[in-house]
This record gives C-alpha cells, sequence and structure tokens, in this order.
C-alpha cells in the first residue's frame, strides 16, 4: 500500500534529482568554467557525472522519506499536511546528511561549509519535490472530497 501511494514521489525525486544535478554541472562547466585547451570533451561528461550523483543524492533523500512516512503512516487518520511536512522535512535531511557526509569523507572537516551549501541546495529541491507530491499522493489515496477513506471505513467496522 505505502509504494503504491508513495511510490511516485519516490520516483520523481530520482528524476528531477539526476536532471538537476546534470544540468548543474553542464551549465557550471560549460560557461562558467570554460575549460581549459584539451579538456573541451570533459564537458561532455559533466551531465552524467552530475546525473550520477544526482541518483545517489535522491536515493538518500528518497531513503529517508520512506522510512519517515513509513513510520509516520502506521497509525492511521494522519492529515495530509502533516504526512506532506514528516516527507518534504525527512526527504530535505536525507539530501543534506548526503552531502555532509560525502563532503567529510572527501574533503575533511575543513571544507563542510563548502559541502553545506551544496548540500542546502539539494535538500530545498528535495523538500520543493517531496511536499507537494506527496499531497498529491496523499490525496489521491484518500479518494474523492467527502467520501469515507479506507481507514474511516474500517474503523466503522463492528
Amino acid at each position: 500500500m505505502f509504494w503504491r501511494t508513495y511510490g511516485a514521489v519516490v520516483g520523481w525525486m530520482f528524476v528531477v534529482g539526476i536532471v538537476a544535478a546534470g544540468l548543474f554541472l553542464f551549465v557550471v562547466f560549460a560557461w562558467l568554467v570554460p575549460p581549459d585547451r584539451g579538456e573541451e570533451d570533459a564537458v561532455w561528461l559533466m551531465p552524467f557525472f552530475g546525473g550520477f550523483f544526482g541518483a545517489l543524492d535522491a536515493a538518500a533523500a528518497s531513503l529517508s522519506y520512506a522510512l519517515a512516512l513509513l513510520g509516520w503512516t502506521r497509525r492511521p487518520g494522519r492529515s495530509v499536511g502533516s504526512r506532506a511536512g514528516v516527507g518534504a522535512v525527512a526527504a530535505g535531511v536525507g539530501a543534506l546528511a548526503f552531502w555532509m557526509v560525502f563532503g567529510y569523507a572527501r574533503s575533511g572537516p575543513d571544507a563542510l561549509p563548502v559541502w553545506s551549501v551544496v548540500g542546502a541546495a539539494s535538500a530545498v529541491l528535495a523538500v520543493l519535490v517531496a511536499g507537494p507530491l506527496t499531497v498529491r499522493a496523499a490525496r489521491r489515496a484518500s479518494g474523492p472530497v467527502g467520501a469515507a477513506s479506507p481507514a474511516t471505513a474500517s474503523e466503522a467496522l463492528p
């Protein structure tokens, strides 16, 4: 039931993460930081490099999103807004944590301020994707407005 309801949110986090990271690295290395002589071909590899790290970041955000929502929706009757809040915050924390751990492992504690900026930007993107899509998924799962939700219908049975 959980994956049928919120699986599309996880899928969209992957799509947006891969595309956004690939596009970001392409723009940075194609226009903002022009390559040196002999490195022109590396520009075309940067979207793939960015997409790979976007997928890793989306995996961390999706894992924290799924674990938080699995725990939060265990009790029936949670509101749509609370599901969206918990899911969005968890996705943002997962994205930020990925870049902080990656930055610490790669560069040590001295570079954490730089990696925290990357992580914060990634967290904002994860929140902007997970929040609205969780609202949409939760509303679709609850059925039409005014109809009894499956949890309400099962509670009404003796």
